[in-house]
């Protein structure tokens, strides 16, 4: 063979060879531009997906912090608005507490004849239920009260209650009404004992219940609602 056509031939599988690498070498190249498209969009999903979560997380995170702080608010309020009802209750007990002693003693006169006449009322249910032999009456009605009012207008409360009930009640009740020798750990107002039995006319007792019943009317004049603390 001449050297002419063994050139051609030399050429022709060179650029065969050319032409097959050429191909080759293009289709690794779409193959990694495949696979860096795929990772490239697994990226953005993945990235997305993150910034989703984040965003859902700060979400509820802005919605706890707002119902924390609505709550904070509310017990801070209902906190106030207790301690000023606290206040409002403790003034008025305060301000009987403090009366001058003619009004105090009309005050705890007003509470021992209203005693007075509930334990009547109790003993008269009882014979009606019992009969006389069930129902004793009490040998004695005393009256207890602390030692600053026992000391002030003790002996004038007793009068003036058996002048009010006169005629009102059993005479016989009324006589054995007396001030006890002993005192009471009150702060105001008075214990009636009959017998076995006593009646806690304490002021800080009344004033507990009577908040029971106006706290829902005060709480409306305070505050301008019924909701109570």
């Amino acid at each position: 063979m001449s050297m002419n056509g063994l050139d051609r031939i030399t050429e022709k599988i060179l650029a065969e060879a050319r032409d097959e690498a050429a191909g080759i070498l293009a289709a690794a190249e779409a193959e990694c531009e495949r696979i860096t498209a795929d990772y490239a969009a697994r990226a953005d999903a993945i990235r997305e997906r993150l910034n989703a979560e984040a965003e859902r997380e700060a979400t509820d995170l802005i919605a706890r912090a707002k119902s924390t702080a609505a709550t904070q608010k509310r017990n801070t309020m209902l906190m106030a608005q207790s301690e000023l009802l606290d206040e409002v209750f403790e003034g008025a007990l305060t301000g009987i507490r403090n009366l001058d002693t003619e009004k105090y003693t009309e005050t705890l006169i007003g509470l021992l004849c209203a005693a007075l006449i509930e334990q009547d009322t109790a003993e008269k249910t009882s014979r009606t239920l019992y009969g006389e032999e069930d129902a004793m009456a009490p040998a004695a009605y005393e009256v207890l009260l602390n030692q600053r009012d026992r000391d002030r207008c003790g002996q004038v409360l007793i009068a003036g209650a058996k002048q009010k009930l006169g005629g009102k009640l059993p005479s016989e009740m009324l006589e054995k009404l007396t001030l006890s020798d002993k005192t009471a750990a009150i702060d105001g107002g008075l214990i009636l004992r009959c017998g076995s039995i006593e009646s806690n006319c304490s002021l800080r007792l009344l004033f507990a219940q009577l908040r029971e019943e106006l706290e829902t009317e005060v709480s409306r004049a305070l505050f301008g609602t019924a909701d109570r603390p």
